[in-house]
Protein backbone atom coordinates (compact mmCIF):
# COMPACT_ATOMS: atom_id res chain seq x y z
CA UNK A 1 0.00 0.00 0.00
CA UNK A 2 1.38 3.49 -0.99
CA UNK A 3 0.31 5.80 1.30
CA UNK A 4 1.10 8.97 -1.25
CA UNK A 5 -1.39 7.58 -3.20
CA UNK A 6 -4.15 9.34 -1.15
CA UNK A 7 -2.20 12.85 -2.29
CA UNK A 8 -2.46 13.06 -5.72
CA UNK A 9 -5.52 14.99 -7.26
CA UNK A 10 -7.32 14.29 -9.50
CA UNK A 11 -9.76 16.75 -11.39
CA UNK A 12 -11.65 16.01 -14.65
CA UNK A 13 -12.02 18.82 -16.70
CA UNK A 14 -15.49 17.93 -18.89
CA UNK A 15 -15.61 20.66 -20.81
CA UNK A 16 -12.49 20.76 -22.01
CA UNK A 17 -12.55 16.74 -22.02
CA UNK A 18 -9.15 16.08 -19.89
CA UNK A 19 -7.89 14.93 -16.17
CA UNK A 20 -5.74 16.76 -14.60
CA UNK A 21 -3.55 14.86 -11.48
CA UNK A 22 -1.87 17.54 -9.21
CA UNK A 23 0.22 16.28 -6.40
CA UNK A 24 1.96 18.93 -3.14
CA UNK A 25 5.04 20.87 -4.72
CA UNK A 26 4.61 19.09 -8.14
CA UNK A 27 3.62 20.58 -11.61
CA UNK A 28 0.22 18.56 -12.49
CA UNK A 29 -0.37 16.95 -15.48
CA UNK A 30 -3.05 16.38 -17.91
CA UNK A 31 -4.54 13.29 -19.47
CA UNK A 32 -7.20 13.17 -22.22
CA UNK A 33 -10.20 11.14 -21.46
CA UNK A 34 -10.79 9.82 -24.35
CA UNK A 35 -7.72 7.65 -25.05
CA UNK A 36 -7.84 5.24 -28.03
CA UNK A 37 -5.91 2.24 -28.71
CA UNK A 38 -4.43 3.48 -32.36
CA UNK A 39 -4.09 7.45 -30.72
CA UNK A 40 -0.49 8.80 -32.91
CA UNK A 41 -0.34 11.61 -29.62
CA UNK A 42 0.92 9.17 -27.36
CA UNK A 43 3.93 7.30 -27.66
CA UNK A 44 2.37 4.11 -25.52
CA UNK A 45 -1.30 4.15 -26.02
CA UNK A 46 -2.27 0.59 -26.15
CA UNK A 47 -4.26 -2.03 -25.48
CA UNK A 48 -2.92 -4.01 -21.94
CA UNK A 49 -3.33 -6.63 -19.65
CA UNK A 50 -2.91 -5.68 -15.62
CA UNK A 51 -4.21 -7.58 -12.50
CA UNK A 52 -6.31 -5.61 -9.87
CA UNK A 53 -6.92 -6.96 -6.65
CA UNK A 54 -5.74 -10.62 -8.56
CA UNK A 55 -8.18 -10.34 -11.22
CA UNK A 56 -6.91 -9.98 -14.68
CA UNK A 57 -8.20 -6.78 -16.41
CA UNK A 58 -7.89 -5.03 -19.69
CA UNK A 59 -6.89 -1.33 -19.87
CA UNK A 60 -5.95 1.35 -22.23
CA UNK A 61 -2.43 3.05 -21.37
CA UNK A 62 -2.36 6.28 -21.01
CA UNK A 63 1.46 6.76 -22.27
CA UNK A 64 5.20 7.68 -21.13
CA UNK A 65 4.32 10.96 -19.77
CA UNK A 66 1.63 10.26 -17.16
CA UNK A 67 3.29 6.58 -16.01
CA UNK A 68 6.75 9.13 -15.50
CA UNK A 69 4.65 11.86 -13.84
CA UNK A 70 3.45 8.95 -11.40
CA UNK A 71 6.60 7.51 -10.99
CA UNK A 72 8.39 10.61 -9.76
CA UNK A 73 5.20 11.40 -6.99
CA UNK A 74 5.30 8.33 -5.77
CA UNK A 75 9.15 7.16 -6.26
CA UNK A 76 8.37 4.01 -7.70
CA UNK A 77 9.89 2.55 -10.93
CA UNK A 78 8.08 1.54 -13.66
CA UNK A 79 4.04 2.40 -12.90
CA UNK A 80 2.29 2.85 -15.65
CA UNK A 81 -1.76 4.80 -15.64
CA UNK A 82 -4.61 2.69 -17.32
CA UNK A 83 -8.07 3.73 -18.94
CA UNK A 84 -10.51 0.69 -18.21
CA UNK A 85 -11.72 -0.43 -21.56
CA UNK A 86 -15.72 -0.12 -22.03
CA UNK A 87 -16.10 -4.11 -22.28
CA UNK A 88 -13.84 -4.88 -19.27
CA UNK A 89 -15.04 -5.67 -16.27
CA UNK A 90 -14.64 -7.36 -13.14
CA UNK A 91 -17.23 -9.46 -11.25
CA UNK A 92 -17.55 -9.68 -7.37
CA UNK A 93 -14.91 -12.27 -5.19
CA UNK A 94 -18.17 -14.33 -4.51
CA UNK A 95 -17.93 -16.58 -7.33
CA UNK A 96 -20.19 -19.28 -6.61
CA UNK A 97 -22.98 -17.02 -7.29
CA UNK A 98 -23.82 -17.25 -10.55
CA UNK A 99 -25.64 -13.67 -10.50
CA UNK A 100 -22.27 -11.77 -9.65
CA UNK A 101 -22.06 -8.26 -10.25
CA UNK A 102 -19.37 -6.15 -12.08
CA UNK A 103 -17.29 -4.07 -9.70
CA UNK A 104 -15.23 -2.49 -12.71
CA UNK A 105 -12.43 -1.27 -11.30
CA UNK A 106 -13.05 -1.33 -7.87
CA UNK A 107 -11.14 -2.84 -4.83
CA UNK A 108 -13.95 -5.11 -4.21
CA UNK A 109 -17.44 -3.68 -4.03
CA UNK A 110 -19.58 -1.11 -5.61
CA UNK A 111 -19.86 0.20 -2.38
CA UNK A 112 -17.08 2.37 -0.21
CA UNK A 113 -18.47 3.08 3.19
CA UNK A 114 -15.41 6.44 4.74
CA UNK A 115 -15.91 7.83 7.93
CA UNK A 116 -14.87 11.72 8.60
CA UNK A 117 -13.22 10.28 12.21
CA UNK A 118 -10.97 7.83 10.70
CA UNK A 119 -10.15 10.23 7.52
CA UNK A 120 -9.34 12.80 10.16
CA UNK A 121 -7.59 10.52 12.48
CA UNK A 122 -5.50 9.20 9.12
CA UNK A 123 -4.79 13.13 8.63
CA UNK A 124 -3.12 13.21 11.52
CA UNK A 125 -0.39 10.22 10.45
CA UNK A 126 0.28 11.84 6.99
CA UNK A 127 2.48 14.39 7.69
CA UNK A 128 2.24 15.69 3.89
CA UNK A 129 -1.29 16.64 4.92
CA UNK A 130 -0.72 18.14 8.17
CA UNK A 131 1.87 20.70 6.56
CA UNK A 132 -0.67 22.12 4.07
CA UNK A 133 -0.92 25.86 6.11
CA UNK A 134 -2.97 27.03 2.98
CA UNK A 135 -6.51 24.85 3.45
CA UNK A 136 -8.25 25.09 7.02
CA UNK A 137 -8.84 22.00 8.97
CA UNK A 138 -12.57 21.28 7.82
CA UNK A 139 -11.70 22.33 3.85
CA UNK A 140 -8.37 19.94 4.26
CA UNK A 141 -10.68 16.74 5.72
CA UNK A 142 -13.53 17.38 3.40
CA UNK A 143 -11.04 17.38 0.63
CA UNK A 144 -9.05 14.02 1.77
CA UNK A 145 -12.55 12.32 2.15
CA UNK A 146 -13.15 13.27 -1.31
CA UNK A 147 -10.16 11.51 -2.44
CA UNK A 148 -11.19 8.48 -1.19
CA UNK A 149 -14.45 8.40 -3.29
CA UNK A 150 -16.34 7.01 -0.79
CA UNK A 151 -20.22 6.39 -2.10
CA UNK A 152 -21.34 6.41 1.67
CA UNK A 153 -19.95 8.89 3.79
CA UNK A 154 -21.00 8.56 7.91
CA UNK A 155 -19.96 10.71 11.09
CA UNK A 156 -18.98 7.92 13.52
CA UNK A 157 -18.32 8.55 16.97
CA UNK A 158 -14.76 7.50 16.91
CA UNK A 159 -12.23 6.99 14.30
CA UNK A 160 -11.79 3.03 12.92
CA UNK A 161 -15.39 2.52 14.80
CA UNK A 162 -16.12 1.06 11.18
CA UNK A 163 -13.87 -1.84 11.44
CA UNK A 164 -16.21 -3.36 13.87
CA UNK A 165 -19.70 -2.91 12.25
CA UNK A 166 -21.33 -6.09 10.66
CA UNK A 167 -24.17 -4.23 8.82
CA UNK A 168 -25.29 -0.35 8.42
CA UNK A 169 -28.54 0.46 7.96
CA UNK A 170 -29.73 3.46 5.88
CA UNK A 171 -33.61 5.26 7.29
CA UNK A 172 -35.69 3.76 9.53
Amino acid sequence: TETKLCLIRPEINEKENFLELSFPYMHSIRVPLKIERNQATRSSAQLCQSKVCGDRVEGIDCGDEVAEWLSDVLCINGLRLLKQTDGDNRLTKNTTDSKAQSISLSNQAQFLLINRKSVSWLIDKVPDWVDQPETDPHTRLEGVVDRFRGNLIVDAPDELDEKHWHSVTIGN
